[in-house]
């Protein structure tokens, strides 16, 4: 589990993901991805210790115009590991 949004960096810049200097505080239209990945991990459990770096790449890859109308049910149909089945 991912319990502080700092440990999402290293993954965001990895995947080329767009990311905040202050990852507690920052508006989520600037950064819409790292929004997008900072709900889906934090607090997640993980199926594996890499899975946030899988998780960072998955939701890079999803296009700007479509990250905004993404479902957990897209997220899940792309590949998100989460360890139990998203609301």
């Amino acid at each position: 589990m991912i319990a502080f949004p700092e440990m999402l960096l290293a993954p965001a810049e990895q995947a080329g993901m767009k990311f905040p200097d202050d990852p507690e505080n920052y508006d989520p239209n600037e950064y819409p991805h790292f929004h997008v990945f900072s709900i889906v991990q934090l607090g997640s459990p993980m199926p594996s210790p890499t899975s946030h770096w899988t998780n960072a790449k998955v939701i890079a890859e999803i296009p700007d115009d479509k990250i905004h109308l993404v479902t957990v049910q897209d997220l899940e149909a792309l590949g998100i590991e989460i360890g139990y089945p998203m609301p």
